[in-house]
């Protein structure tokens, strides 16, 4: 081998060795630079959410975010640790408040380690969506409280706090405008991107004739065939005006009998009516607010061949209630529900077969039919059912399947508490107290808890009597394992 070959050998060696050093160099700084955005993100988006409204907007959020910055972690808050506070530069907090000012399940570890604190995040900014309900009193209180906190530890705000009553588009268009302002994007509206599905009106029935309370109906929809969802998922439904009420307020304002006009009525709000100023009917009615959704949890599976939901009429001062009106007194045949199915994962099931307790009231029922009917499903049998009403007699929903479950071993127990046919109440959380034994040892042989009803009376009586029959650390040990769900309202 001559002695030029050598040397162009030596050279084209060289500059191998150099190309593999460059490759394993940017290599490493590729790996370090993305361990380092995992570390520190260029935004942190932390949600607590109860029924996942506050998930979902969390998550629509990062993705808008990503369209100009690929750094963005999301962390659900009962995740959220110390650290994160003390290293994170910036956060944006999608929290939700439910029922009398409550904080969701999830944020409770976070509230008990943090909120007790004193910490010094003077080098942090946010910005709080704040999602909750102007029905309830103390409205968005767990926002505003976050917020309170954050200030006294010295973070910076980015923008006001956001307060978003029932989902309102105007409201959630203000969270959009701050972060576009911080990002200088225009980012999209969730709103548009959720798809409506037309569910036609199959079967309703009173399930509670002559009852003291107010009637109950199962309501049946049938649906696409390719429909989808799981036992403790969500149908929200677009409320609408019936018939009667549309012609009502035409002939109020002198208008005739209109196809397109009638159209454009079902869906908006006529009971609170903008001021009518210099303008034509038609301008007039451009300013009207979008009837609200409503939700309801669906006592069926897909496997059944409709969505079932079971509705109480509400009473409000200007008549029926605008979900409850619709959907067991408006909807008439062959009509359809504009409709979205929401998928509730803090209230799915695992598919094992460990206990299930099963606690609710009232309308309640739907939510716990689903699990019951999943867990018959997937051949589980160990379930107990508590369920509360408010006399046998009227109010023993579904009680047919209810025994069925019990004759073919899907029941091992069931307790009810209906509060009028007796002189003193009883209620669900009676049951927990009277069965306490029962209750500690199948939370021992790693039972999971799951509630559904009225936040007011039934979930906070039940949450109290957990409490006391199991100790105050043990429920909060099974929030954090997940083994205690609520879907409440």
């Amino acid at each position: 081998m001559t002695q030029a070959v050598l040397i162009v050998i030596a050279i084209l060696a060289i500059l191998l060795g150099l190309h593999l050093f460059i490759v394993v160099y940017l290599l490493w700084q590729q790996k370090r630079s993305t361990s380092s955005s995992q570390l520190h993100p260029s935004y942190l988006v932390v949600y607590a959410s109860q029924s996942g409204h506050a998930e979902i907007w969390a998550r629509h959020t990062a993705e808008q975010l990503r369209l100009v910055d690929d750094q963005i972690v999301v962390k659900n808050i009962q995740d959220l640790s110390i650290d994160d506070l003390t290293e994170q530069q910036r956060i944006l907090w999608v929290v939700s408040t439910y029922g009398e000012g409550d904080a969701p399940d999830s944020a409770q570890s976070f509230i008990n380690k943090a909120f007790a604190q004193n910490l010094d995040l003077s080098h942090l900014s946010f910005a709080i969506l704040a999602l909750g309900d102007r029905r309830y009193a103390n409205f968005c209180q767990f926002g505003q409280r976050l917020e309170q906190w954050l200030l006294q530890q010295q973070a910076q705000i980015l923008f006001n706090t956001v307060l978003v009553d029932q989902l309102n588009s105007r409201d959630l268009e203000q969270w959009l405008n701050g972060l576009e302002q911080l990002t200088s994007v225009s980012l999209g509206d969730l709103a548009n991107s959720q798809q409506m599905l037309p569910l036609k009106f199959a079967h309703r029935q009173c399930l509670n004739k002559g009852s003291v309370g107010e009637p109950i109906y199962k309501v049946q929809l049938i649906g696409d065939e390719e429909l989808t969802w799981s036992s403790g998922d969500i149908l929200e439904i677009q409320c609408e005006n019936n018939l009667k009420e549309i012609e009502e307020f035409l002939v109020l304002h002198q208008r005739n009998q209109n196809a397109e006009i009638s159209a454009k009525l079902r869906t908006l709000n006529l009971r609170e009516l903008p001021v009518r100023r210099d303008q034509t009917f038609e301008q007039w009615i451009d300013q009207f607010e979008a009837l609200a959704k409503r939700e309801y949890s669906i006592a069926s599976l897909p496997e059944n061949g409709l969505l079932e939901l079971v509705v109480r009429q509400q009473q409000t001062e200007t008549g029926l209630g605008l979900g409850s009106g619709w959907l067991t007194e408006g909807l008439q045949p062959d009509q359809c529900v504009q409709a979205h199915i929401r998928h509730n994962p803090n209230f799915h099931l695992p598919h094992d077969a460990r206990p299930l307790i099963l606690i609710g009231n009232g309308t309640g029922i739907a939510g716990l039919l689903a699990h019951l009917r999943q867990r018959e499903h997937w051949g589980y049998k160990q379930n107990w059912l508590i369920f509360g009403e408010r006399q046998q007699q009227f109010d023993h929903l579904y009680q047919a399947e209810i025994h069925y479950w019990q004759q073919h071993g899907y029941l091992d127990q069931v307790d009810y508490a209906f509060s009028r046919d007796q002189a003193e109440k009883v209620y669900v959380q009676d049951c927990l107290r009277t069965q306490s034994i029962r209750l500690q040892a199948w939370i021992q042989q790693g039972a999971a808890i799951y509630v559904c009803g009225s936040l007011k009376g039934m979930a906070s009586g039940v949450d109290q009597a957990l409490k006391e029959l199991l100790g105050v650390e043990w429920v909060e040990q099974l929030k954090l394992e997940q083994r205690y769900q609520r879907d409440v309202y």
